[in-house]
C-alpha cells in the first residue's frame, strides 16, 4: 500500500463533511447490522494479515461494548486457574481496547480535536500576524 504524504485542497475541503458524517454514524442509535459488521471486521482482519478473532462480542451500544468487554475480560481472568487465561488474554484485551478506542476515542477526537486545532491555529495566526 502506498504511503500517503500529502492531501489536496479538495480533500481538505471535504473534512467538515466527512467529520459530520462519521460523528453522526458514531453517535447513531439505530440498530446495528451485526452480520454485516462481523463480515466487515473479519475482512479487515484478513486484509491486515491478522488471525481471525476467537471471540466476537455483539453489543447494542458503545457503553454495552465497554461494559460487556470488561465483564468478559474479568470472567476470563477468573478462569486463569484452569489455564484458559493465557490462551485468550491478549486477544480479548486487544478487542476490548480496539472497541473502546474506535467507539469512544474517535468521537472524542472529532469533537475535541477540531476545537483544540481551531484554538491553536487562531493563537498561532494572531501571534504571527502581530509580529509582521
Amino acid at each position: 500500500m502506498k504511503k500517503i504524504t500529502s492531501i489536496s485542497k479538495e480533500q481538505i475541503a471535504k473534512f467538515s463533511d466527512w467529520t459530520k458524517k462519521w460523528v453522526e454514524i458514531g453517535l447513531s442509535t439505530e440498530h446495528a447490522d451485526f452480520d454485516l459488521a462481523t463480515d466487515a471486521a473479519l475482512r479487515a482482519y484478513k486484509a491486515c494479515n491478522l488471525n481471525k478473532p476467537m471471540i466476537i462480542l455483539r453489543m447494542e451500544s458503545p457503553y454495552g461494548a465497554t461494559v460487556g468487554g470488561a465483564i468478559a475480560f474479568e470472567m476470563l481472568k477468573a478462569m486463569n486457574a484452569e489455564g484458559v487465561w493465557s490462551q485468550v488474554e491478549s486477544q480479548v484485551e486487544s478487542q476490548v481496547e480496539s472497541q473502546v478506542w474506535s467507539q469512544v476515542g474517535s468521537q472524542v477526537w472529532s469533537q475535541v480535536g477540531s476545537q483544540v486545532r481551531s484554538q491553536v491555529w487562531s493563537q498561532v495566526r494572531s501571534q504571527v500576524w502581530s509580529q509582521v
